[in-house]
């Protein structure tokens, strides 16, 4: 009996299928968005605690709802342009 290394290897710990490594638009679009969500949720936490060392801690809701939607659109084009 031969060993292969498809014999124990079944992918089931990878999120993509095999295959799927060449980039597309809906790829490309997805890391954009992640990467400017990120950017924002950075910036919001930034901002909370410049506001909280000058005395007023204020937490950005709408920039932290912006940078979920940010990347839930993301996720959806991704998702489209397959």
């Amino acid at each position: 009996m031969t060993w292969t290394n498809m014999a124990w290897t079944n992918h089931d710990d990878v999120r993509w299928e095999p295959g799927e490594g060449e980039l597309t638009a809906g790829r490309v679009f997805y890391w954009l968005t992640t990467i400017a969500a990120a950017l924002m949720l950075i910036f919001a936490v930034a901002d909370f605690f410049i506001s909280w060392a000058q005395g007023t801690p204020i937490v950005r809701v709408f920039a932290l709802v912006a940078a979920a939607l940010v990347w839930l659109i993301g996720r959806a084009v991704r998702a489209l342009l397959r």
